[in-house]
């Protein structure tokens, strides 16, 4: 069991003389309440000092990436220390100059069943009886005024016979920051199911839930795999260290899959009558996050973040196929098939559909979701074809991408930079008109040989594999494709 066998919580007396970086952390402890029914909930308390003049808010969770409402899963606040007056999105509390302080409350999901498949995204906390899914984001509270402050994080006292795993547990009992904490995932079930595996950046941790049609240890010599090509290509062995894989309920016919990236680890959702090859997608497009769009120079923080997931998720995804291209997780023709999906699915967008409307929509529309998916891998194909046909087939959009993490500025300024770096000219214009104005966006593979064909139909341009994909010559053709 991970970290449940390091219990070190700040309790409500701090030794004197401390240092000042744990008389002023604030400690979260997470404890699955189990009884005879299975689990109850989850116990999340925070032990810290209060605020001198007496008067302490700690403002819980409300909405975050299209979840509302989540002040509504936490029930039972408990505080010693303090008298609680509690509001919907917060807790206010008075005491004692300085007081020691604890607040407990506990996670309850409010919706009936396991996660299914639909509009709401299964970020929204998960407490089943026989198993939990947590994102950090979506159940931490947060004790305001407190942002340069550190926290730690412990698990509590352990149910028998259940396990639990995070992406915080090598940092169990450390400082670190409020961010670091969000920004991750926690689960645990009495069938939860742990592998370990040895990569490149040290011990990669695999927690699944439930059964599956592919075995744990395929999936940790998988993700494993993945995250070996990944930094490869991106020259270093920043790639994420854990993978936390939860059922996702839904028609047995469907195959649906959900995913967060979260710094160093990732979360997963699947309806579980996938094979491994088909949930490879989703694993290769979040092990991508960790570098997209961090690394390149990120987004802006606040609601105008969405304005650009054209890059940070349609950008993404064209890396997504083409490592797992790379890789030989997928075949050439079943590349030139996503990428012809995206054209079918820009030809289902309204005509006019600008950057700005999507943004307005995107989380409570369901069509919205895939627009920049589609938009951005688009943009990117046509952006790799030009580059490849202007640099006379010396440079590719590899080229550009590994130099913005050099570039300064937000992802999409240092695109724009780069890519002109390299000789391909003003894309601005180009960008202005298909997210801006709404233009479809036309597709050459002048710069792919005869790798694929572009069909004009009436209806739509179709991508078809070209003749170089059929007989002899293939290997040259799939290297074309996969940038290499």
């Amino acid at each position: 069991m991970f970290g449940s066998g390091m219990i070190m919580a700040l309790g409500l007396v701090l030794a004197q003389g401390a240092p000042d970086a744990a008389r002023d952390a604030v400690s979260y402890e997470v404890t699955p309440v189990v009884g005879p029914g299975g689990l109850d909930g989850i116990d999340i308390s925070l032990s810290f000092l209060g605020d001198r003049d007496g008067r302490t808010e700690v403002g819980l969770p409300t909405r975050w990436a299209g979840t509302q409402r989540l002040d509504r899963i936490i029930t039972d606040v408990r505080v010693e220390g303090a008298r609680l007056q509690r509001r919907r999105s917060g807790l206010r509390l008075r005491h004692r100059g300085g007081a020691p302080i604890r607040v407990t409350y506990r996670v309850r999901q409010d919706y009936a069943g396991p996660p299914r498949v639909g509009f709401d995204r299964p970020y929204r906390p998960s407490t089943l009886r026989d198993g939990f899914t947590l994102i950090g984001r979506t159940v931490f509270a947060r004790v305001e005024g407190r942002d340069p402050d550190p926290v730690r994080f412990h698990w509590g006292e352990p149910a028998p016979a259940w396990h639990y795993a995070s992406d915080l547990d090598p940092l169990e009992g450390t400082f670190i920051d409020f961010d670091t904490l969000a920004d991750s995932v926690l689960i645990g079930g009495p069938d939860l199911t742990l592998r370990t595996r040895q990569s490149s950046a040290g011990p990669v941790r695999i927690a699944v839930l439930g059964a599956w049609g592919f075995s744990p240890d395929d999936l940790a010599d998988r993700f494993v795999e993945i995250g070996e090509g990944s930094a490869e290509f991106w020259g270093d062995d920043g790639q994420p260290t854990f993978l936390a894989l939860t059922p996702l309920a839904g028609d047995p016919s469907a195959r649906v899959q959900s995913g967060l990236g979260l710094g160093d680890g990732i979360a997963v959702w699947l309806t579980p009558n996938q094979t491994l090859d088909e949930a490879s997608h989703v694993l290769i497009h979040e092990q991508q996050h960790a570098w997209l769009p961090a690394r390149v120079g990120g987004l802006a923080d606040g609601p105008s973040q969405v304005l650009d997931f054209w890059f940070s998720e349609g950008f993404t995804d064209f890396y997504a196929y083409r490592m797992a291209l790379r890789l030989g997780l997928i075949s050439p023709e079943a590349y030139v098939a996503a990428l012809d999906e995206a054209l079918a699915l820009q030809a289902r967008t309204p005509p006019g559909w600008t950057n700005a409307s999507n943004a307005n929509a995107f989380f409570n529309r369901p069509g919205a979701l895939a627009v920049p998916y589609h938009r951005g891998l688009l943009l990117a194909l046509s952006l790799d074809s030009r580059l490849r046909t202007t640099s006379g087939g010396t440079r590719d959009l590899d080229d550009v991408i590994l130099a913005m993490r050099s570039g300064q500025g937000m992802a999409p300024q240092r695109l724009i930079r780069a890519y002109s770096d390299m000789g391909g000219g003003d894309i601005a214009p180009d960008l202005h008109r298909h997210l801006d104005l709404g233009w479809p966006i036309g597709v050459s593979t002048d710069g792919l040989g005869d790798c694929i064909r572009v069909i004009e139909r009436p209806d739509r341009l179709y991508l078809e594999p070209g003749p170089g994909l059929i007989g002899k010559g293939t290997q040259s053709c799939q290297q074309r494709l996969s940038g290499r």
